[in-house]
């Protein structure tokens, strides 16, 4: 999966590689869920790819926003 998020502890921390994002790898530091969520819209990454991404990590990510 080229969007692949961890957690640690309450923060998330994510590896983006291509063809997500713009093209090219990041890797963030640990954000909140929301930083993360928009740093990962912001490098271009479609939205369902996201929520993909942070259900394999955490399947209840969304009672956390």
């Amino acid at each position: 999966m080229p969007i692949v998020v961890t957690t640690v502890e309450d923060l998330y921390e994510v590896e983006v590689t291509p063809p997500h994002g713009d093209g090219r790898p990041w890797r963030s530091k640990p954000l909140e869920l929301r930083a993360l969520i928009d740093a990962l819209l912001a490098r271009g990454c479609h939205p369902t790819d996201i929520g993909d991404a942070l259900f394999a990590a955490d399947p209840n990510w969304e009672s956390r926003l």
